[in-house]
């Protein structure tokens, strides 16, 4: 999903626009492919992190995990955007690494903000952003929470109880579509992240947390899954051009449609996920690094577009490769037991 973010923000970054992305083109401009790959990466996460609680010995086991596995990266790279993206680029330059700027890198990081202050580092790009993939890093690490606060309080393994708060989001965004509202502002959003946000993405990650509990009750079938995809496009198409207002039928389908076709992938024979992730999880040191190493190809090389594209994704890929293994895997992968030291015989007797 990490490569489908970088892929749509090549659009973005090179033209100033996604709307000539092939997913944008074929989705009426409702999503593109960095907005199915965001959504579908919350479907995924929502089916592991549910599997995580459950696998887990203690809450505060899950927690350490959880902290573990979105941290360690996350400020590893922020620090690189800050400190070496930053100055290199923009022209005050090294000037700009700060006892302040260290500060308010250092609060960023810890409270999972995504923005990183670029100065005027990529002023002559089409967007300016220094890492713009970012945001979503924070409502992923709020998802923890959730699912915690479900776990606690016994809902997980109540489907329906669930599956009442996920169809009471999508209902909520589909009025606020039609009122033609978006909420946000305030503490609130400081703290959590844009409530309109919320609609979109809080149900796609619990309808991987059902799938995840549920998910062998669900009958496996390709024509349901042509079905599910071909009203989605419809929807789509119909909706193009209408506003809020017209993605609404088109919000309700996507959950339900992408996580079939997401897990019907899944659990296909052809498909064997072990294998893919045997040297390691390289996706999300690729989306942290994707979109700097997008501005920086932009900014200092003038190729055209498709050798741009090339560039991008191979860069991002080795970033990912890098950052799991100087950084990222050493936080998740469990350590080898420490060996027992042999007891010592006691009055010539060998211990039991």
């Amino acid at each position: 999903m990490a490569m489908a973010v970088i892929w749509s923000h090549c659009f973005a970054l090179y033209w100033g626009t996604e709307e000539n992305e092939p997913v944008s083109l074929l989705l009426g401009g409702l999503y593109n492919a960095g907005s199915v790959g965001v959504r579908v990466f919350f479907i995924i996460s929502g089916f592991l992190i549910a599997q995580s609680w459950i696998a887990s010995r203690s809450r505060a086991d899950y927690f350490a995990k959880r902290v573990k596995r979105i941290y360690p990266g996350f400020i590893v790279a922020t620090a690189v955007c800050t400190f070496i993206v930053v100055p290199a680029y923009a022209s005050a330059g090294w000037s700009l690494v700060t006892p302040g700027a260290v500060v308010q890198w250092a609060w960023h990081a810890l409270t999972l903000h995504g923005e990183v202050p670029g100065a005027d580092a990529f002023a002559g790009n089409p967007g300016q952003a220094v890492n713009g993939a970012l945001w979503s890093i924070r409502y992923e690490a709020w998802c923890y929470v959730g699912v915690a606060v479900l776990g606690i309080a016994g809902l997980i393994r109540r489907p329906w109880t669930v599956l009442a708060v996920l169809l009471g989001v999508i209902a909520g965004k589909a009025l606020l579509d039609i009122a033609g509202k978006q909420p946000g502002g305030g503490i609130i959003e400081a703290v959590f992240g844009w409530p309109y946000a919320w609609f979109s993405l809080a149900p796609c990650f619990l309808i991987g947390l059902l799938a995840q509990v549920y998910g062998k009750a669900i009958p496996r079938s390709p024509l349901l899954l042509a079905g599910l995809l071909a009203a989605l496009i419809a929807a789509a198409q119909a909706g193009a051009g209408a506003g809020p207002q017209g993605r609404v039928a088109f919000d309700i389908l996507f959950p339900f449609a992408a996580a079939y076709a997401v897990f019907y992938l899944a659990y296909s024979r052809a498909v064997n996920l072990p294998d893919a992730a045997r040297f390691g999880d390289f996706s999300y040191g690729a989306y942290l690094y994707g979109f700097p190493i997008q501005q920086m190809v932009k900014a200092s090389l003038g190729l055209p577009f498709a050798v741009y594209v090339v560039a991008c994704l191979a860069l991002s890929l080795m970033a990912g490769v890098a950052s799991w293994n100087l950084v990222e895997q050493w936080f998740v992968r469990p350590r080898p037991p420490r060996p027992r030291r042999p007891a010592v015989a006691v009055g010539g007797m060998e211990p039991a």
